[in-house]
């Protein structure tokens, strides 16, 4: 094997192998937690959804000119009653704009402000974080200031709440807020608003985490591996459910796999990626996928090519035997930007070192990024190059995309420098940091009419 190759592989590997710290977080309590009350829907959840459903309602689709009112980061975990992470819950939240009136046809306030979205949603990935950019909620006739919330987990039924904020006037006369009688889980909804030093702009945020009233997911009982039925089968960057040919794909589920590891140099051969590792495989669509990581709950493979667009099916097989059958959609496109912790984008500068807030992952230095710098974003599912590569061999070229990529930091586009594919199913993108102030901005990528999930974040710090 050549030298140009060892080293790819190499690194490409060393990648591979951070996968598992950077996509997976354990659950960090064992005891049971003090459950977040159900609450009222109210009146206004929206009967005519905005153009735009995304987790910045500052902006809408891809307009510059933002919401009025005092920007709001609003972040937290959702957490089965024993504390673990609750992977692919759909959290939705809606609430008044800046001057109190909902996006609701019923809003006894008619002075809505045009700019505000309104309502948004996110879909939690492995480790049950969320995360919103909003406006500090107007106060409407009757109510103290509040967020409503509706968490919907697959399997595990919903739950709608409301999110308070420490030191309102009207909380003590609330007549929702004070129907909760259970001291501790009246304080449970009542969150402070912080002030985020590092803002140029006096941007706040808050802190609420959702504890759910189930008890963790359990595994089925038998001996084959099971395939969760809670977003079993997921894009690896941005957990959302679906796959795209080429892309690094995570399942989950229970009894996948007896060990666990990630490849090694050994298990490549001739530029060739596994399709099993210690007896189990992948099959989407009846064709193999090439495996890169194993343990009794995750999966990490490299879909093949496909050229079908819909419904595929996904079945794990073992020494044991072969998983249930679980459907998900395959599409040309489904991109995703990896994170590295708390929503922050995996990102470098030009000398690779990481970027994000200062003591952001312990053992790993990060510093934030300075405007006009050229950083270095990653992800997957970004769709075709040109020219093509294969899935399943090891890349030694940077091939650019085939179509063309939009990047979008806070609310101005950033220029990118470079699109393309540089290690298998790995794309990065040459892009420079925006003129803006201090603080955290929503990263969202969009390819072929597809935009990322969810907006990861990137801290600038002049």
């Amino acid at each position: 094997m050549n030298t140009r190759s060892r080293i790819s592989r190499r690194s490409f590997l060393r990648g591979a192998a951070l996968a598992p710290f950077f996509w997976h977080t354990k659950g960090a309590f064992a005891q049971e937690l003090t459950r977040t009350p159900a609450l009222t829907i109210g009146p206004y959840y929206p009967n005519v959804m905005p153009l735009d459903l995304d987790n910045d309602l500052v902006l809408i689709n891809d307009s510059i000119t933002p919401s009025v009112g005092e920007i709001m980061w609003v972040s937290g975990r959702v957490l089965d009653s024993s504390g673990g992470p609750v992977r692919g819950a759909v959290v939705e939240i809606w609430q008044a704009d800046n001057n109190g009136a909902y996006i609701h046809t019923g809003s006894p306030l008619t002075n809505r402000e045009r700019n505000f979205q309104g309502y948004g949603k996110f879909e939690t990935a492995s480790d049950g974080r969320y995360l919103f950019r909003t406006v500090k909620p107007g106060i409407y006739p009757g109510r103290t200031r509040h967020i409503h919330y509706q968490i919907k987990v697959p399997g595990q039924g919903n739950l709608i709440t409301q999110c308070h904020f420490e030191g309102e006037a009207l909380n003590n006369g609330d007549m929702v807020l004070n129907g909760v009688r259970d001291e501790a889980q009246r304080q449970s909804i009542i969150r402070p608003i912080e002030s985020i030093e590092t803002s140029a702009i006096g941007e706040k945020r808050v802190t609420f985490d959702i504890v759910m009233g189930f008890t963790p997911e359990e595994a089925p009982a038998g001996d084959l591996p099971v395939i969760s039925s809670r977003s079993g089968v997921v894009n690896a960057a941005s957990s959302q459910v679906g796959a795209s040919p080429g892309a690094w794909v995570s399942i989950h589920g229970f009894r996948l796999s007896a060990t666990t590891r990630a490849w090694t140099d050994d298990d490549i051969l001739d530029g060739k990626f596994p399709t099993s590792l210690d007896g189990v495989s992948v099959t989407i669509n009846g064709k193999n996928a090439y495996v890169s990581f194993i343990s009794p709950n995750r999966i990490d493979v490299q879909a093949p090519t496909d050229a079908l667009s819909g419904a595929v099916d996904v079945v794990v097989t073992n020494s044991v035997g072969a998983s249930n059958t679980t459907s998900v959609q395959l599409q040309t496109a489904l991109p995703g930007l990896f994170r590295l912790a708390q929503e922050y984008v995996v990102a470098s500068d030009v000398n690779g070192g990481y970027i994000g807030p200062e003591n952001l992952v312990d053992g790993l230095v990060t510093l934030p990024a300075k405007p006009f710098d050229t950083i270095t974003l990653s992800g997957t599912g970004f769709g075709p190059t040109d020219p093509e590569i294969a899935p399943g061999e090891v890349v030694n070229s940077s091939n650019p995309l085939l179509n063309p990529v939009t990047i979008r930091i806070g609310q101005s586009r950033a220029e990118v420098a470079y699109a393309g594919m540089t290690g298998a199913g790995r794309y990065e993108f040459y892009t420079v940091v925006p003129d803006l102030p201090n603080g955290d901005y929503p990263v969202v990528a969009e390819v072929a009419g597809v935009r990322t999930s969810s907006a990861a974040r990137l801290r600038i710090q002049r």
